[in-house]
């Protein structure tokens, strides 16, 4: 049986979610809210850091500006699983 899309997406938003908080000390509440990722102060250094991160931990590569802070939580998981699907 497949897994039903909807809980794929939470398991992705849930795992990148975990991954900015904990390498980067955000929290997760903010994070979750819809803020974009300007709102919470996450630069493109952390950005680019994160893509590192999404790529030794999940295998999924990400080019330099998929992820942009102009993005929401929501938004950037959009782009890491279109990313996942192509790979």
């Amino acid at each position: 049986m497949n897994t039903p899309v909807i809980e794929v997406q939470e398991s992705v938003k849930h795992r990148v979610s975990a991954l900015i908080c904990e390498k980067f000390g955000f929290d997760e509440a903010e994070l979750l809210s819809g803020v974009t990722f300007d709102e919470l102060e996450i630069d493109s250094l952390i950005l680019v850091e994160l893509s590192l991160i999404l790529r030794k931990e999940m295998g999924i590569v990400l080019a330099e500006g998929d992820l942009k802070s102009s993005f929401t939580l929501d938004e950037a998981v959009a782009v890491i699983r279109a990313k996942a699907e192509q790979a």
